[in-house]
């Protein structure tokens, strides 16, 4: 079998990475990765980058005019074959954005998972990873401080989540695609992880269950990847958000967060995030013709 993780930029991407790889692990699933098996790979897993073994990652870039392999800033090259990409790199991961050639590449995969999280804390998590030592390297940033970052960026960032997920929600049937929520794996890891083992195709042990929830708990992964990990927690815009920025959210995302099932306010909290039973087809085409996709990026 093999997977493709889809996600935005700071929405639980590593944990989930993380928790795909545990489990193929524990049910004796071998795990090949096409960057291993190029020469380049001998060079920049020497590279010191956002999280261990980044290097040996299989990041791949979906675009309008091709499909590329990837390493950090360091190398991007198009992929010559991806039925060939997709049999060596068994467990895959994408940060792109639905277009054209979407529906083609996710065929090569048994399996495709995509992480969820709130854009209010996916904001506020970008603006913070900004200004990492990796970041500063890797992408340096224009702005000044995470402040700055975020009082420019936030607008764009909450946009960008909408038609991110929006279009990912929108061909989620056509794509054969789960939908797992940050929050849920943070308030109910084991409802979470049932459902994405089901998805999976996958029969754990209660022991093994155990295991993994341990193996993926923020302590126990940031003492891996201490440069990438921060805290793993939700809602802090609850904490540190103005009533004019989470009126901003609403107003930028509020349609998809609604879908969804995010709260608007503080009040609300307890409520976990879901992918409705019926996709509204039709508002989310309406949402989504509103948003000038290509200034996102």
């Amino acid at each position: 079998m093999n997977i493709l993780q889809v996600s935005a930029p700071k929405s639980g991407s590593f944990w989930l990475n993380t928790i795909l790889r545990k489990t193929l692990e524990q049910k004796g699933d071998h795990i090949s990765y096409y960057i291993k098996s190029r020469p380049e790979y001998e060079h920049l897993k020497k590279e010191s980058l956002s999280f261990k073994d980044q290097a040996g990652t299989d990041m791949l870039d979906i675009e309008e005019n091709g499909v590329y392999f990837r390493v950090s800033s360091l190398l991007k090259e198009p992929v010559p074959n991806i039925s060939a990409y997709s049999k060596k790199a068994t467990l895959a991961w994408t940060h792109s954005t639905w277009c054209n050639k979407t529906s083609e590449v996710f065929s090569f995969f048994d399996r495709k998972v995509c992480i969820v999280r709130d854009p209010r804390d996916t904001a506020l998590s970008a603006a913070k990873f900004a200004f990492t030592p990796y970041m500063k390297q890797h992408y340096p940033s224009s702005y000044n401080s995470v402040e700055e970052y975020f009082s420019a960026e936030y607008e764009r960032l909450l946009e960008q989540w909408v038609w991110f997920y929006g279009n990912y929600l929108l061909h989620k049937n056509d794509l054969d695609l789960h939908f797992v929520f940050y929050e849920n794996l943070l308030k109910d890891f084991h409802n979470e992880y049932n459902s994405l083992l089901k998805n999976l195709g996958i029969k754990l042990s209660t022991e093994e269950k155990e295991k993994i929830a341990e193996e993926v708990s923020f302590s126990s992964m940031k003492e891996d990847s201490p440069r990438h990990l921060s805290k793993g927690k939700s809602m802090k815009w609850v904490d540190k958000f103005s009533s004019e920025e989470i009126h901003t959210a609403s107003e930028k995302a509020g349609a998809l967060m609604d879908i969804f099932g995010y709260p608007f306010t503080p009040e609300g909290l307890e409520k976990q995030p879901h992918v409705p039973k019926e996709i509204p087809e039709q508002q989310l085409k309406k949402v989504l013709e509103k948003i000038k996709w290509r200034k996102l990026h």
